[in-house]
């Protein structure tokens, strides 16, 4: 069974874009260390932006304008946005409001 748990583990792990990557897809944006990694992040629409809370306190991905809300995270929990529509969108934490990220979405 070890080399299943490995397999799983390697099928879980997906790499982070890096802030000028033009990422499409599911990408994962880590809440680590009262941070959101990565802070900018651009994706093209029809992109599902996952956050997962790696910090030992509770966080939320939180947009400005109000056009999503991960409501609390624990430690461990994740919660995931479909960025339909291209434009820029920031959030912040709204525990931790200095804690702030963007996504830049474009077109497919």
């Amino acid at each position: 069974m070890p080399i299943i748990a490995a397999l799983l583990v390697g099928a879980l792990a997906l790499p982070t874009p890096q802030a000028g990557a033009q990422a499409t897809g599911l990408v994962v944006v880590h809440i680590k260390d009262f941070k959101f990694v990565p802070a900018t992040l651009k994706i093209k629409s029809g992109t599902t932006v996952r956050f997962v809370n790696d910090d030992q306190d509770a966080h939320t991905a939180t947009a400005l304008e109000k056009t999503f809300d991960s409501g609390g995270l624990d430690t461990g929990d994740a919660w995931s946005h479909v960025f339909s529509k291209p434009g820029t969108y920031s959030y912040f934490c709204a525990v931790h409001p200095f804690m702030k990220g963007v996504i830049i979405v474009s077109a497919s």
